[in-house]
């Protein structure tokens, strides 16, 4: 990757800590846990008083999670039977993060609130730049272009890991490996290249990884923690 793009991804995560809004953002393959994690952690900082606005990105089935215009681009993204290139994935993922950076999470965020995020450009530096080989110079460049300084480096961003055998069991267990998307269906080299992808963004940007082994509750707990220590946000 080139010295440019590392210097405009690399975050600083104790930064912007006054009475703005905070944006966390919950990385991880498919599997992790993340929906689940953004959920507790909703939970959790409605129960100390916070406005908090949740997202899943590329977009979601809540209508709430995501805008119209976001969940159409998903259908596009996760249906695997539209053979695309790289290139055009790239395309879709950033034109959904435009909608849903200028329309859900910038508004949230000047409104002082807590925006929980379920993944964000992290992903498709995994799953386009080292997953299916796009430059990841021009991901960075693209989302730089599409959104601004605070969605590239959020006020926390943790990656959830897991080994692929236990992301498979939960996945079967909610019913998506019978029907599996467009990244889902791809073979073991692709899957493998997205796990070691994850620890290598982590490692490259400094971007704390948190195994998801444990209960829920106990991952949570392990969110929280960073969130206080990392992210110096008071929880």
């Amino acid at each position: 990757m080139a010295d440019i793009s590392t210097e405009a991804a690399h975050c600083d995560y104790e930064v912007m800590m006054g009475d703005a809004g905070k944006y966390i953002v919950i990385e991880g393959n498919d599997g992790t846990g993340k929906s689940t994690q953004v959920a507790k952690l909703a939970e959790y900082f409605r129960l100390i008083g916070r406005t908090v606005c949740v997202i899943e990105e590329p977009g979601s089935d809540d209508p709430e999670k995501s805008t119209p215009i976001a969940n159409e681009l998903r259908k596009v993204i996760k249906n695997g039977d539209l053979a695309r290139s790289a290139a055009v994935n790239v395309a879709l993922f950033s034109a959904a993060r435009r909608e849903l950076w200028r329309e859900k999470i910038q508004p949230a965020l000047e409104r002082g609130e807590v925006v929980l995020s379920a993944r964000n450009y992290i992903s498709t530096l995994v799953y386009q730049g080292r997953g299916e080989g796009y430059d990841e110079s021009e991901i960075l460049r693209l989302t730089e272009l599409f959104t601004d300084e605070k969605y590239l480096k959020p006020d926390v961003m943790v990656i959830l890991s897991l080994s692929r055998e236990k992301r498979e069991e939960r996945i079967s267990m909610r019913g998506e490996l019978k029907n599996p998307d467009t990244f889902e269906s791809r073979g073991q080299d692709f899957q493998k290249k997205v796990d070691d992808g994850y620890l290598e963004i982590a490692k490259a940007y400094g971007i704390p990884v948190i195994s998801a082994d444990g209960t829920i509750d106990e991952v949570h707990d392990m969110l929280i923690d960073n969130i206080k220590e990392d992210g110096g946000i008071d929880v």
